[in-house]
């Protein structure tokens, strides 16, 4: 299952940039990705590319930051000797509200990613592992931080600022 580790992690090893990678918790997790023989790009459905690509990992309290952000790089390079020749973006955002960490890999453009929402391309990865880590309470928002919603049109017409997305062109 995504985000879970594999009871066999000497597969997981395997992909490892090196021992601090594969010393951190959710480092190996995200690792794992490449043990995943599902995840391929999948230009003519955008959905099933969603579906199978879109993983999600839950934060360990102190997770080291440098090694999460080698073992991402180490994904991307992974990847685009995988699908070499072929066009794709590896990305990576933090969910606020569910408290976790989420990769995906799609065959469209970083300026394409398939958000709903506002995002903000970032070309370093600490952006979104530096807003990951200083989560207190990883999803859960504290009753202060809370406000009251007015409905009204002006308040429709408000957007949330837009959330860091670092994204890698496999190349």
């Amino acid at each position: 299952m995504p985000g879970e580790v594999p009871q066999n992690s000497e597969m997981n090893m395997s992909h490892a940039s090196g021992d601090v990678a594969a010393s951190d918790p959710l480092a190996v997790m995200v690792l794992s990705y490449l043990d995943d023989p599902e995840i391929d790009l999948h230009a003519d459905n955008p959905e099933v590319e969603r579906r199978l690509n879109t993983w999600h990992y839950s934060l360990p309290i102190g997770f080291d930051l440098a090694a999460v952000a080698a073992a991402l790089q180490h994904v991307v390079r992974q990847l685009s000797k995988r699908h070499s020749g072929r066009p794709g973006t590896f990305y990576c955002w933090y969910d606020e509200q569910a408290g976790q960490l989420r990769c995906s890999l799609t065959s469209k453009t970083v300026d394409e990613l398939p958000f709903g929402g506002r995002y903000r391309p970032t070309p370093d990865v600490t952006d979104v592992l530096g807003l990951a880590a200083s989560d207190a309470q990883p999803g859960t928002i504290p009753w202060d931080e809370l406000t009251e919603v007015e409905d009204s049109a002006e308040s429709s017409q408000r957007t949330p600022d837009p959330f860091p997305v670092w994204a890698a062109a496999l190349s």
